[in-house]
């Protein structure tokens, strides 16, 4: 097998390949580089006779006392299958971090080794892949089937939802009831571009202040949406009290009209109906008081998506507390979904979770009735055998001093 190392190819060639690979993801891009401002980025492909058989985006960052870390975000791409293809790659691509500097070269492939039902999550934890011997055979190191979202780069669990007929019919009950009583209650959806990427960072600040986390700023969620273009969007959840007022009155005025068509002997059904009315008239008090103090235009949440033409991945999120009983949330990955769906998407990503699937995360995303994505996990390349055991300790180190530096400055 006549097999060639390219130190460079360009990021038109790296985005062709990734885009024909079974291996389509957005985090190996040529837009994905460009967003990772803080690190610089070099294109390497593999040649069979000539056609390119493999590519790799690879990040390099440099960290304390002169040492490179590099990292391959979801890849590299290539036929996982082929293993002469796989090793000659990864053994490639080790010696060319070496010579870039690197100690250490992590990467985590964009393959799925299975995909369960909600109620099958001891199968999700016990799915095994041989491809982890293989790639020993290049000298990758691998971490192992780890479940913390703490323990990786990129989350083992994911929860995607797949595209079928009629999929709004596949959420439950409970769940299409909020999604409707968002919609009933006010919410309205839009879809958003670039120019409202400011509104987009003050909902994620919001997410922030809960989870006492450093999360991005404003320029890199510019970053994103320049890069992605149509491929990205922002979905915005808005509270117009007008219209919600408008929407109260009409429930208020449905049930006065069933309370004068009442049977004069029906006392219960008129104590209820009389109760929901006046309960209606406290409903239409608190959305003039919120006009008062957050304007008659609110907004309650929004997201940022971003598709490959295969699958939609949600990439941040926010939500103002203040208004968390208009169920926002429900109403906004419902229409997440749709638009992933729009676009000719398949799937539709609702992000990493807990490898233990018993979180509040995990129950919040369960409502929408998700498959369990398992990913086959992080390998790393010991680029310089003789730096890397004292890399390894120092590694931690560096991470528990990057953690306090940001929560220093998200203060």
């Amino acid at each position: 097998m006549n097999l060639q190392f390219c130190e460079s190819i360009t990021g038109k060639q790296l985005d062709e390949f990734t885009r024909s690979s079974s291996c389509n993801n957005i985090y190996q891009t040529e837009g994905w580089a460009q967003v990772k401002k803080e690190w610089s980025a070099k294109y390497v492909g593999m040649r069979q006779d000539g056609e390119l058989c493999g590519a790799a985006m690879i990040l390099f960052r440099s960290l304390p006392m002169g040492m490179k870390l590099a990292y391959i975000p979801r890849g590299p791409i290539m036929d996982y299958t082929n293993f002469e293809q796989m090793e000659f790659f990864l053994s490639s691509i080790r010696k060319f971090c070496a010579k870039q500097g690197a100690v250490e070269c992590k990467f985590d492939p964009y393959l799925i080794i299975g995909s369960y039902e909600l109620d099958q999550k001891e199968a999700a934890w016990n799915a095994r892949s041989p491809i982890p011997q293989q790639l020993a055979k290049a000298r990758a190191h691998f971490a192992g089937y780890t479940k913390l979202l703490s323990e990786t780069v990129q989350p083992r669990f994911q929860l995607c939802f797949p595209y079928q007929e009629n999929w709004e019919a596949a959420f439950p009950k409970k769940t299409r009831e909020k999604i409707h009583n968002s919609f009933a209650k006010g919410i309205q959806i839009e879809v958003w571009g670039i120019e409202h990427v400011h509104e987009l960072a003050e909902m994620i600040e919001y997410t922030e202040r809960r989870k006492n986390i450093h999360l991005r700023n404003e320029d890199y969620f510019r970053t994103i949406m320049e890069n992605f273009g149509d491929q990205a969007c922002i979905l915005a959840a808005h509270l117009h009290c007008d219209h919600a007022l408008a929407l109260v009155d009409q429930k208020q005025q449905g049930l006065r009209d069933h309370l004068q068509e009442l049977d004069e002997k029906a006392n219960k059904k008129r104590k209820q109906l009389e109760k929901q009315i006046s309960d209606l008239d406290e409903e239409k008090a608190k959305l003039r008081q919120q006009a008062e103090e957050d304007g008659s235009d609110i907004l309650v949440s929004a997201l940022l998506l971003v598709h490959d033409g295969t699958t939609c991945e949600l990439l941040y999120s926010g939500l103002n507390e203040k208004y968390r009983r208009y169920l926002a949330a429900y109403a906004l990955r419902f229409r997440g979904i749709q638009w992933a769906f729009e676009q000719g998407c398949t799937r539709f990503n609702f992000g990493g979770v807990e490898g233990t699937l018993d979180d509040g995360l995990f129950t919040f995303k369960s409502s929408f009735v998700p498959k369990i994505d398992v990913y086959l996990g992080e390998f790393s390349l010991a680029c310089k055998p003789l730096l890397y055991p004292i890399w390894t300790k120092l590694l931690p180190k560096v991470k528990e001093w990057r953690r306090q530096w940001l929560r220093r400055e998200s203060r």
